[in-house]
Formats: structure tokens, sequence, C-alpha cells
């Protein structure tokens, strides 16, 4: 047989558990402000990742006319050095019609040009092939003597057996002349 001495201790365990209560509460809320800051995180991410997808939808919309205003950008960037150039030789008193004259009256009759371009202010590279070493000498030589060439700098002067013939790469300096100005 059980002895109650303590009777007052059983009306209150008889009544509803508060702290029980409240802690179940608690969590419950909780959960509830957890999911709810879930959700609305979610709902940045989403929309960042929608404009993300819209930027880049915008950006393959627009990729060719980027690549072709990129060549177009390197294109003029060329042709105001190229320009640059022509006009510096113009004021120096050298004119590139008449450099490419001259070129074509002194180059001896076994040179084959290939390319000749401008390197700097008033550098021009030559690169061409020769049926002899002696044929490329005469050129540098010509060169020398010219009016609108000077300094010539012979870079390269290989023999390449597949063309039977020299090739070579020669600098020299264009400058203004005297005679035809």
């Amino acid at each position: 047989m059980k002895i109650n001495l303590l009777p007052y201790q059983d009306a209150q365990r008889t009544g509803p558990n508060w702290q029980l209560i409240f802690s179940v509460l608690g969590l419950v809320l909780l959960g509830g402000v957890t999911v709810i800051f879930y959700l609305a995180l979610e709902g940045q991410v989403q929309s960042i990742e929608a404009e993300i997808a819209a930027t880049r939808a915008d950006y393959q919309k627009y990729a060719a006319a980027l690549e072709r205003k990129a060549l177009l950008d390197q294109l003029q960037q060329t042709y105001s050095q190229k320009s640059g150039f022509i006009e510096r030789l113009s004021g120096e008193g050298v004119r590139w019609n008449l450099v490419m004259d001259e070129l074509a009256r002194i180059i001896p009759r076994t040179v084959i040009l290939d390319t000749v371009t401008n390197d700097g202010v008033k550098s021009i590279s030559i690169n061409g092939r020769a049926g002899s070493l002696q044929a490329i000498s005469q050129f540098m030589v010509n060169i020398q003597a010219a009016v609108y060439l000077a300094k010539p700098d012979i870079h390269q002067a290989t023999w390449n057996a597949d063309i039977s013939s020299f090739v070579f790469s020669i600098t020299c300096e264009a400058k203004g002349g005297d005679a035809g100005g």
C-alpha cells in the first residue's frame, strides 16, 4: 500500500504541464520561422539564378556581334597604326609610293620580293627569295645607294632546297629624299 505524504503535489501534477507545452510550442514556432526563412532564401536564389540565365541568354544573343566588334576594333587599330606610319613618312618628306617605285627600280633580276611591310616609324621589313647570295648582296648595296631607303640590315639568308633559292629577310629605313619630293 502506498501512502501519499504530500497530497498537495498531486493537485499540481494533475494540471497541464506548462513547461512542456511552452517548449513544444517554442520548437514549433522556431521550426516555422526556419521554414519561412528557408523559403524566402530559396526564392532569392531562384531569382538570382533566373537573372544569371537571362544574362547568359543575352550574351549568347549578342556573342557574334561582340566578336565582330572586337575584330572591327582590332582592324581599326591596325588601320590607325598603318595610316599613322604613312602620315609620319609623308610628314618627313618620304612617300610610300616613291619607296615602292625605288624598290622596283633597284631590285636585281634574280631577287623576288614576297613581302614588304613597315615595322615602325621608319623601319621597313623585306622578305623574299634570291637565286644567289651575290644577288642579295647586290640588293643591299642598291638599298644603301638609294634615295628613299637607307641602312640595310640582313637578318637571314638560308638556302631552301624545296624552292631552289635563298630565302632572305632584310630590314632598312625609309628616308626623305631630295629628288621628286
